[in-house]
């Protein structure tokens, strides 16, 4: 089985690319990784005075800090203007909301753990930072890890 591939050329459109499909094969997930790696590679963040170029994919996880927004790393911290609901437009769909103030890398996500009181925390490979999931943002969180990971 193969894809077939169309662009259509409508100069008064608003660009966008659909990736229709039975349903969520690997085939699917790994084109529309590929897409949305090719559409943002990386970020420009200030730390201090100076303005730095980071990869998307280095980054664990954004939060809301005050008037400005923090975009974590393994080892360090950086600040942008942009509100939580402006990265969503513009980050890929390896990050999704998972609060009121953080939206995370789930391609991070080393591992997860739920708490009988309902509290879920999400881990990150080589870094001792964790964030908390949201009751309310924590099936669609689970979903989006399983969609995105070999079982």
């Amino acid at each position: 089985m193969g894809f077939k591939v169309r662009i259509e050329i409508d100069p008064d459109c608003e660009e966008e690319i659909i990736i229709r499909c039975r349903n969520m094969s690997e085939e699917a997930m790994r084109i529309e990784s590929v897409v949305s790696a090719l559409e943002a590679s990386e970020m420009e963040l200030e730390l201090g005075e100076k303005l730095h170029f980071v990869k998307i994919s280095s980054l664990l996880f954004f939060e809301t800090d005050g008037n400005k927004t923090a975009a974590h790393t393994v080892d360090r911290m950086y600040y942008t203007d942009l509100k939580l609901y402006e990265l969503e437009e513009r980050l890929p769909n390896s990050f999704m909301r998972i609060s009121k103030s953080c939206i995370i890398n789930v391609n991070a996500v080393s591992s997860i753990h739920k708490e009988i009181t309902g509290i879920c925390e999400a881990f990150f490979r080589s870094t001792p930072k964790k964030v908390y999931v949201s009751r309310s943002y924590y099936k669609p969180f689970k979903e989006k890890i399983n969609e995105t990971r070999l079982k």
